[in-house]
């Protein structure tokens, strides 16, 4: 909100100002009344009192009124920044932060907290001020005219204040819980959501899946514990603050009836008290928007104060050369290392395969070429460089990193491939999606590459998704390819398809594939195995089965699965 300062304070000063306009129908009122009673008002000043009334009302309106546009549109700023800030954030943190991190959590962040705020920054902020301000000038007003009546007329703050200390006892507490369970429901909903076919597919119910259920009672648990610990307080003072009359009217008529003060006097004191009483009241609610804006933005602040991967923004130059691992260690979290002093090379033009049993470390490999991840200890170098030396966009400009999770943005299908260049034209993604295999079931499609990836992701098959990626990587023309089991979740159909569409897109690249099936890798330049955490050999196929006992038996295994499904065709 910083470059908003001047604009805000300007809308809190035009609040002032409206509050202070409201008060002029109170003061006319009691003019009006002891006109009256005194038997002084003429017609003519009851019209131009009611006037100036109609006056005061309007224009508290429109101050008011802009004053709240005002605050309005510099808070939808300050919120559309808030999230600008946090999806930029998102690019910068280690991937395992993400990972790590509930999807409903990022949701309850970008959605829930922020939108929470709005209120705070369009309505408490210029408002809260101008909440006390009316106050403290209308009490002004009243000791002014008589010290006596100024006293009777704030009795009843104290009273107020007791409690509303009563109504903070703990509140900080129950407002924490609250806020966590309400993050915590959030994020399983959304895995609620997610999971909804296995759930299904078991015969459990929303009430039967346990982590939801138990969120969901815990959040109303939380609820209820907040409403109890305010509400009940916050009535209370709701019901003895606006009783201003309990001790200003008997003390008053006193006044009067033994000539201390007028009767406009008398009607001024025990009229303008009423009209701050909305003020006070607010401002008694204030203590609820405070914890909730403080928990709100604690959330925000913790995730953009979270460590980035730190890379330079000036291009550097780089050699010919692609990826080395000089003795790489590696921390997804802290004291549990997964990779223990790896040291490889690839070379320009050829096939680098990385295998190895499943938890050895493949494609934590292929993450930290990508840059997901800063080594703990050692070096990744690229093109001679230490890659937490190169900017990040520059190496994305040489690296296409293919995973085995296709992911397809709620967008087109033209858009999705557009990804890996997004000044393409249409020719040159139909030209991509062409290498990749891909044209002929977009075709297919109800609108063609204009066809909702939404909408036909529940048509395409995970090797017609898998084709959509390559072909993204493929208009990216990268110099290095990185495949993370890119024929994972390819059906038996279309990995021939799949297998093919990745032939076009390494074709004159430097490729490194962590693979499953040993038999797509065996023609590969370089095999370098995995085995907890270490390069356990490194070598060609023909090597490896005479010298790595390990990768001989990942062969047996492979050949032996594959006449197996032989037999059984």
């Amino acid at each position: 909100m910083r470059p908003d300062k001047g604009r805000m304070i300007l809308s809190l000063a035009m609040a002032c100002i409206g509050e202070t306009l409201g008060m002029v129908p109170y003061i006319v009122i009691a003019v009006l009344a002891a006109g009256l009673l005194e038997g002084t008002l003429s017609l003519d000043e009851a019209v131009w009192l009611a006037a100036a009334a109609a006056l005061g009302q309007v224009a508290k309106f429109l101050f008011t009124w802009r004053s709240s546009m005002m605050s309005h549109g510099i808070a939808f700023k300050a919120l559309r920044t808030m999230r600008e800030r946090m999806a930029e954030k998102m690019a910068r943190v280690p991937m395992g932060t993400i990972v790590d991190t509930p999807t409903g959590a990022f949701k309850n962040r970008f959605v829930d907290n922020v939108n929470q705020l709005e209120d705070a920054i369009a309505h408490f902020m210029p408002e809260l001020p101008s909440n006390v301000f009316a106050p403290v000038l209308a009490m002004a007003i009243v000791f002014a005219v008589d010290w006596r009546m100024g006293l009777a007329g704030i009795a009843t703050i104290p009273l107020g204040a007791l409690f509303y200390l009563g109504m903070m006892r703990g509140y900080k507490a129950k407002m924490a819980r609250y806020m966590a369970s309400e993050q915590k429901m959030n994020s399983t909903l959304v895995e609620y959501v997610n999971g909804i076919q296995v759930i299904k597919a078991f015969g459990r119910s929303a009430s039967s899946y346990g982590s939801f259920s138990e969120a969901v009672a815990d959040y109303h648990d939380s609820t209820l514990a907040w409403f109890r610990q305010s509400w009940v307080w916050l009535a209370l003072v709701r019901a003895v603050v606006p009783c201003t009359l309990l001790f200003s009217l008997p003390l008053g008529v006193w006044l009067l009836s033994i000539g201390e003060i007028s009767l406009p006097e008398f009607m001024v004191c025990i009229t303008i008290p009423l009209c701050f009483i909305g003020g006070v009241l607010k401002f008694a609610q204030a203590a609820g928007q405070i914890s909730r804006m403080d928990a709100c933005l604690n959330a925000i602040w913790d995730f953009l104060g979270l460590p980035e991967l730190s890379r330079p923004t000036e291009r550097v130059e780089l050699s010919g050369e692609p990826f080395s691992f000089e003795d790489v260690s590696f921390s997804y979290h802290e004291g549990a290392e997964v990779l223990h002093g790896v040291s490889l090379r690839t070379d320009p033009g050829t096939m680098t395969a990385i295998v190895g049993p499943s938890g050895s470390g493949k494609s934590t490999v292929a993450k930290l070429m990508a840059g997901f991840w800063d080594a703990s200890g050692g070096t990744v170098r690229y093109g001679g460089r230490d890659v937490r030396d190169i900017p990040f966009e520059q190496l994305m400009e040489h690296v296409s990193y293919v995973a085995q999770d296709t992911f397809l943005f709620d967008a087109t299908i033209a858009d999705n491939i557009r990804l890996g260049r997004p000044d393409a034209t249409d020719a040159e993604v139909e030209r991509a999606a062409r290498a990749a295999g891909a044209h002929g079931f977009i075709e297919r499609l109800p609108l063609g590459y204009d066809t909702p990836a939404g909408e036909a992701g529940a048509r395409l098959s995970g090797g017609e998704r898998q084709r959509i990626t390559i072909a993204r990587a493929i208009l990216k023309d990268a110099d290095v390819v990185i495949l993370d089991e890119a024929t994972a979740y390819a059906d038996p159909e279309s990995e021939a398809a799949v297998q093919r569409a990745i032939e076009k897109l390494v074709a004159g690249k430097t490729l490194v594939t962590i693979a499953h099936r040993l038999s797509t890798v065996a023609s590969a330049d370089q095999i370098v195995v995995m085995e907890a955490g270490r390069v356990a050999a490194c070598g060609k196929h023909e090597d490896l089965l005479a010298s790595c006992p390990l990768y001989a038996r990942m062969w047996a295994e492979h050949t032996g699965s594959l006449s197996d499904d032989s037999e059984e065709g």
